[in-house]
């Protein structure tokens, strides 16, 4: 704990360094009142959200054709760890390709092209997911993109993940009565497998306030989607 006495009233706050990352969490300042006690320790304060990482480039595993023929596979733009914003906890973060939703104003438009990423079958990218630069973690998350564009190597990707124990966070920009009313077993087993999913588009006039995982107020928390009632 640090009592933070500089050009405001002082208050008690509390700062946690990760040590695997080097990470600074503050708790119990505005904005504005950390800016004003740390602005001498730290850099230019950078904006973060979900999908959009701090100096993660796309995947890049050569041919965009990598994938075994046989084997399950997913267009994958890039892998990432050490997220904070995307799920409780931190978390390894795979960040699927390819978006027919477009939401005006995503801060991701580079992953609205399925091609934009490389084809990777699931065993690459679970290596990819679970390379021990991730560890220690708390669970992987899946986005995009729009993850359910590419529904029978998500379920894959996802159902590989839980039997290895990973606690899963998965986004969507489709509402979960969407997603339920869509046909494929393998949009419904996705449901079953993710201990949480935020759902619904991306609105850029709601987008501020928004709070912890979400990019906009309106997109929905929920758990255990499988078995969510309205």
């Amino acid at each position: 704990m640090l009592n933070a006495q500089k050009s405001i009233q002082a208050k008690e706050t509390t700062w946690i360094i990760d040590h695997a990352t080097g990470a600074l969490t503050v708790e119990g300042l505005t904005e504005r009142e950390l800016l004003s006690v740390a602005s001498d320790l730290l850099p230019e304060a950078a904006h973060v959200n979900c999908a959009r990482p701090i100096n993660a480039p796309p995947v890049q595993m050569g041919s965009p054709a990598t994938a075994v023929a046989e084997e399950d596979s997913l267009y994958v733009f890039r892998v990432y760890h050490g997220s904070v914003v995307e799920g409780p906890g931190r978390r390894s973060v795979a960040q699927l390709s390819g978006c027919p939703i477009l939401c005006r104003g995503c801060s991701v438009p580079q992953t609205h092209r399925l091609d934009a990423g490389t084809l990777l079958s699931i065993s690459e990218v679970i290596n990819l997911v679970l390379d021990t630069a991730g560890e220690p973690r708390d669970g992987v998350t899946v986005l995009g993109g729009e993850p359910f564009m590419q529904p029978d190597g998500l379920t894959a990707l996802l159902r590989e993940l839980k039997s290895r124990n990973q606690h899963l966070t998965l986004y969507s920009g489709y509402t979960i009565e969407e997603l339920r009313a869509r046909t494929e077993a393998s949009v419904h087993e996705a449901l079953s497998l993710a201990d949480i999913l935020i759902e619904g588009r991306f609105v850029v006039a709601q987008s501020q306030g928004a709070g912890e995982w979400r990019g906009s107020i309106n997109q929905r928390i929920i758990n255990n989607p499988a078995t969510w009632r309205a």
